[in-house]
């Protein structure tokens, strides 16, 4: 039986390395490997969550208690990132850090289910929009994310910029793409590998796009940085 102060070592020491992440998050958020990899991570931080969860409900303040606790994980994720001191690569670790947040961690902690665990997710989102204003992240659920893996019709990312922007199904930018992708890259390996890589992670991307109240903005932002330029190559045939 634990008692507070082992509690409280289990937690800061434990659950402040919730968002951390080694691995290329492509490697670990895809069809085939999303479920045991989610599994395994919630199996690892449930003793520190329930940890956290009995003093949530031994504090006389609990909800000061949960607003601390997410200020605890945020600093020591600010810690690694403040550690990076080239720019690039501080923000590419803050970029795949959101989508492990988003993905892994806070799924993780909305799986627990309680209301000490729904408080703390919350205030960690609010940490983090504070800190990360370029990358923010959104509630969602793992059982949510991991279905979006097993529908047999999904929203991808082109069809659904060009659906914001009020364009048919059939309109000239997406038969220039589902031409490209059918002619060009699906007649090599690594573009066929390309396309299931895309299969596998677009659906949740834009699932996490349309929570966003901002979602037609994102879009637009998105049409004019990558998809516009993209068209431009592929109209002028470069399309290596």
């Amino acid at each position: 039986m634990q008692n507070q102060e082992e509690r409280e070592k289990i937690v800061n020491y434990g659950l402040i390395h919730i968002v951390d992440n080694d691995r290329n998050i492509k490697e670990i958020f895809n069809k085939k490997t999303y479920e045991p990899e989610f599994l395994d991570f919630y199996g690892i931080f449930s003793q520190s969550l329930g940890a956290y969860c009995r003093l949530y409900e031994e504090s006389p303040e609990p909800e000061k208690r949960a607003r601390e606790t997410a200020q605890r994980i945020m600093d020591h994720e600010m810690e690694k990132i403040n550690a990076i001191t080239k720019k690039s690569k501080r923000e590419m670790q803050m970029m795949e850090d959101s989508a492990f947040a988003a993905l892994f961690t806070i799924p993780a902690i909305d799986r627990y289910g309680t209301e000490a665990t729904d408080q703390l997710a919350d205030f960690l989102i609010e940490e983090w929009h504070k800190n990360f204003p370029k990358n923010q992240i959104q509630k969602g659920k793992f059982e949510e994310i991991n279905n979006g893996f097993k529908k047999k019709r999904f929203c991808y990312i082109t069809t659904a910029i060009c659906d914001s922007m009020g364009k048919p199904d059939d309109c000239y930018e997406l038969n220039c793409f589902r031409n490209y992708r059918d002619t060009y890259l699906l007649s090599t390996d690594e573009g066929e590998a390309i396309v299931q890589e895309y299969y596998d992670i677009a659906p949740t991307i834009v699932k996490h796009i349309n929570r966003d109240k901002k979602c037609k903005e994102i879009y637009a932002s998105i049409w004019e940085e990558y998809l516009a330029p993209c068209l431009h190559l592929i109209e002028e045939d470069r399309k290596e």
